[in-house]
């Protein structure tokens, strides 16, 4: 992507923000984020679609898929088992 000029301060002359040109991505980096988002696309299918879905019903389903988020996102704070740190 084309970069874009700064801003010169009236009184000091300083430049400041701006951007240069965007160097792009390389034909390497092109494939993996290709290869990627396709193994995304891939799993996210294959997940929505298990069968085990249709093993619940409801209000279970939507507890089960909140719980499979949940499960997956990183804490702020790790859990520490105070037994073992002591």
């Amino acid at each position: 992507m084309a970069g874009w000029p700064g801003t010169e301060h009236p009184h000091t002359g300083e430049v400041t923000g701006g951007r240069e040109d965007s160097p792009g991505w390389t034909a390497e980096q092109k494939r993996t984020v290709k290869r990627l988002r396709m193994e995304c696309a891939d799993l996210s299918v294959r997940l929505a679609a298990h069968p085990y879905w249709l093993t619940l019903e409801g209000e279970a389903r939507v507890k089960a898929r909140s719980e499979l988020k949940a499960a997956t996102r990183p804490s702020a704070t790790p859990t520490v088992d105070v037994a073992q740190a002591a």
